[in-house]
């Protein structure tokens, strides 16, 4: 193992430990007074994560929150400090520095938790911060794929990384636009949703240099090729599938709402058949 390697992993091995021991005392309190119930988090469609695991995520945030909370600071400032962030991972996997960049990813992604309930707990919610939060979560995802495109521009990893940033545009649009039609439940369809990629994706950077270090040179560029790869194709197929349901959830409202009878260019000739004959 070489000491960049080693380099890497240490921060690894660091925050696994300190995530196991949160895991631990988050399943106590669990057993001790009920798992908590976020609305997002109930609200949102099945996940591979489970909804166990989205309420800790959440809860392992609540001290930054309240603190915010305490600090008066506002929602909208939240979502910009976590673009900026996610900005600077970005920045750091384009020049290759893949495990940092996969870390500042996650953290600053996280950042996307908080806002929200910092609005929520000081009364400050509203659409201007919802559509800021929307738009701001598409540029910096967009921001990461960017990054790892540049860094794998001479590889066949950029590939992969073009495609994951289609899909997940897709996933997002499909989304938006089948709530603003009002098939809200079914643009929510589908597993491949933007924490699931987020996790895929620092994951995948964060735990390449262990890849290298058990297979050698370049094996940490094949994990995060295969990885980005499963989430292009996954993302493409939960696009699809809330494409689909939107479509038939839109159709089938129409034809509820439809007035029975003939169409209206029918009518008409009906009319003038019945006042001069056939």
């Amino acid at each position: 193992m070489t000491p960049s390697t080693l380099r890497a992993l240490t921060p690894l091995l660091a925050i696994t430990t300190f995530l196991v021991a949160t895991l631990l005392v988050f399943a106590a309190r669990c057993l001790l007074v009920g798992r908590p119930r976020t609305d997002s988090v109930e609200a949102r469609g099945p996940s591979v994560f489970g909804k166990w695991l989205q309420e800790w995520w959440i809860w392992l945030f609540d001290p930054l929150v309240r603190l915010l909370v305490r600090r008066g600071v506002g929602p909208d400032s939240v979502t910009f400090a976590s673009a900026l962030v996610v900005a600077g991972a970005a920045a750091l996997l384009a020049t290759g520095h893949l495990s940092s960049g996969g870390w500042l990813y996650l953290f600053g992604a996280s950042l996307d938790l908080v806002d929200g309930r910092v609005a929520r707990a000081t009364g400050r919610a509203s659409r201007a911060g919802a559509f800021l939060d929307s738009t701001l979560d598409r540029v910096a995802e967009l921001l990461v794929f960017g990054g790892l495109a540049i860094h794998f521009r001479h590889s066949a990893v950029l590939y992969p990384a073009l495609g994951a940033a289609f899909s997940s545009v897709l996933v997002s649009y499909a989304r938006a636009r089948g709530e603003a039609l009002g098939a809200a439940a079914a643009a929510r369809v589908g597993g491949m949703q933007r924490p699931e990629r987020i996790v895929f994706t620092g994951l995948a950077c964060v735990l390449s240099p262990l890849a290298e270090s058990w297979a050698g040179p370049g094996a940490g560029r094949t994990f995060i090729g295969a990885v980005l790869t499963g989430l292009a194709v996954l993302a493409a197929g939960t696009a699809v599938h809330r494409a689909t349901s939107v479509y038939l959830s839109l159709a089938a409202a129409e034809r509820a709402t439809r007035t029975p009878g003939r169409a209206p260019f029918l009518r008409v000739v009906g009319r003038r058949e019945s006042r001069y004959g056939p």
